[in-house]
């Protein structure tokens, strides 16, 4: 009985450290990929601004719907 749980303790190990190891995996990935996402997004609104800006300067246009 004793050679039983012992099996199953070690068995238990294997698989909390290989489970563990994996999941940290798999969440290190996850959390990149998401990053990398958010990074991309946050660079095209970026350029967007500044090519807003730019058109607005170069247009040389007024907000101001009273100005024609």
């Amino acid at each position: 009985m004793e050679r039983v749980r012992a099996l199953i303790a070690g068995v238990g190990v294997v698989v909390v450290l290989f489970g563990g190891v994996t999941l940290l995996r798999v969440l290190s990935r996850f959390l990149r990929a998401a990053a990398w996402f958010a990074e991309t997004v946050a660079l095209f609104a970026f350029a967007l601004l500044l090519g807003y800006l730019t058109y607005r300067v170069l247009w040389g246009g007024s907000d101001d719907p009273r100005v024609h």
